[in-house]
């Protein structure tokens, strides 16, 4: 075969190699990716949002978020409307089937009770039966463990934590990070976190189905920038800033 034959060849192979890879990212580039974040002042969701905006730069696509109540957030991803949720724990999708979760742990949450009864000995999600317990809407992890329980809920942590301030409900259950941001920034006394946290658990990326083509390609990013502790350190330095 004439040497100049081969190297037409050698070319067209990799000019197809390059479109077939580049098109689907610049494809994804041109049409804005939207995913839906719960809120508001979800500061989980946040650093997840910080995470993916450096995972998705590395396959060339860029993301933008919009934030809904915590309910309303997974609704909106499951039916398509928007591409995917930034955040939530395992096995979501049971009940949001058109969703598709990414491999990579991103974040994790400490589920943890406060009170402003000093003597509560909570150490297990059955030492709550007795209680009111108040809940911000869309807090799977939560809902899922008071099943059956005299539960209150509401819309924001604002909201859930004013509750408690005014003696009705007994308990509030949130993430450790939220809520003490939250009794921080409402300047609330006398409620304190009980120790240890009834439940430390993963935060999975999730996509809608109709871009499970992106799934090989993403989980690849974030596997990398986990190798790399680059998760592990937008964690830590965004938990450094909320908290101070």
């Amino acid at each position: 075969m004439p040497k100049s034959v081969s190297v037409t060849r050698f070319i067209i192979i990799f000019l197809s190699f390059y479109l077939t890879v580049n098109l689907g990212s610049s494809a994804y580039a041109q049409k804005a990716v939207v995913f839906s974040k719960p809120g508001p002042l979800d500061f989980h969701a946040q650093i997840s949002e910080n995470i993916l905006k450096k995972a998705y730069a590395r396959i060339g696509i860029v993301i933008t978020t919009k934030e809904f109540s915590g309910e309303r957030a997974l609704r909106e991803s499951n039916s398509g409307r928007l591409d995917g949720e930034v955040n939530r724990i395992r096995g979501i999708d049971k009940n949001y089937k058109n969703l598709r979760i990414v491999p990579v742990a991103i974040n994790a949450l400490k589920g943890t009770v406060f009170t402003k009864l000093p003597e509560l000995k909570i150490r297990k999600w059955q030492d709550l039966k007795s209680l009111t317990i108040g809940l911000r809407l869309g807090a799977k992890f939560a809902e899922y463990n008071t099943q059956g329980m005299r539960v209150i809920s509401a819309a924001t942590n604002k909201m859930v934590f004013r509750m408690l301030d005014r003696d009705r409900v007994d308990v509030v259950i949130s993430t450790a990070l939220e809520g003490t941001i939250t009794k921080m920034k409402l300047e609330l006394k006398g409620i304190s976190m009980v120790e240890p946290p009834l439940v430390t658990l993963d935060l999975f990326h999730f996509l809608h189905k109709d871009h499970e083509d992106l799934l090989p390609r993403i989980t690849a990013a974030l596997k990398a920038m986990e190798r790399e502790a680059r998760i592990k350190k937008i964690r830590d330095t965004a938990f450094k800033r909320y908290t101070n």
